[in-house]
């Protein structure tokens, strides 16, 4: 499926698939296109967001070389790097392994325990985690200094699905630049159609994935309303926990 910025713009050349013609992976999206509170349209082929990287094609990464990448962000753990080793263009001259393995993980390990409200609860406090463990919240700060550094870009970054670690990166890197919450939250939903393909023999067969494998509105909802509980406000946390200079990313992301 191809979805095209629904931005308005004069100029047709300015419009860009939102989700990048591979055929080895799935939920390969450009962050571009999006309007802000102020008007202001998010520059496409700049940041990008992804599933893991192992299967790509010759043709993929050609596509990808032709962008050119230069900067691949992994938030995979190293048994994931490990297992599924990504696969990357000759433009990409930085990477960093930037793990993501909330605590809560090691409390989870026999799914014959799981149930529906189980996964669903679990996600949530997965959630949680992103924007409460320190270990994690100094992954995003990072990963917020390479966005605020141009010789990084054009950058992309992934986990395994694409939807958790890198939804939370995602919708944190919209907030930055003003982008609205009902739109943030549009873009995060995406993950559901563009995974349906990949996950759907394992849900067909293991019924209780189903909470743990795709996105929904409550999971991103419980991160933001822990922020909010915590630091008054989404941008409070990125400019004050995360140390985000906001007006250097609308400059350098915003037109």
């Amino acid at each position: 499926m191809e979805i095209l910025s629904t931005c308005n713009s004069n100029d047709n050349k300015n419009k860009q698939p939102r989700v990048l013609p591979l055929k080895g992976g799935f939920n390969f999206r450009d962050l571009g296109g999006y309007k802000t509170a102020s008007g202001k349209t998010v520059r496409w082929r700049k940041v990008f967001r992804s599933e893991e990287m192992n299967s790509l094609t010759p043709s993929d990464l050609e596509y990808l070389n032709n962008i050119p990448l230069r900067t691949v962000v992994d938030f995979r753990s190293e048994k994931e790097n490990c297992e599924s080793p990504d696969k990357r263009p000759a433009s990409v001259t930085n990477s960093y392994e930037l793990t993501i393995n909330p605590g809560i993980h090691s409390s989870f390990s026999d799914i014959s325990m799981l149930t529906a409200e189980k996964g669903e609860e679990f996600m949530k406090e997965i959630y949680r985690s992103f924007v409460t463990e320190t270990e994690i919240i100094d992954r995003y700060k990072f990963f917020f200094s390479l966005l605020q550094d141009e010789s990084k870009l054009p950058l992309l970054f992934h986990c395994t699905a694409g939807k958790d670690r890198t939804g939370m990166g995602a919708a944190l890197f919209l907030a930055s630049l003003g982008v609205d919450e009902d739109t943030i939250f549009e873009d995060y939903m995406l993950s559901n159609n563009q995974l349906e393909d990949k996950y759907k023999s394992l849900i067909d067969s293991i019924p209780q994935l189903k909470a743990l494998l795709e996105v929904r509105h409550q999971y991103l909802q419980e991160g933001f309303e822990q922020i909010k509980k915590d630091h008054i406000s989404v941008e409070n946390y990125i400019l004050n926990i995360l140390g985000v200079n906001t007006d250097l990313m609308k400059e350098m992301y915003l037109e």
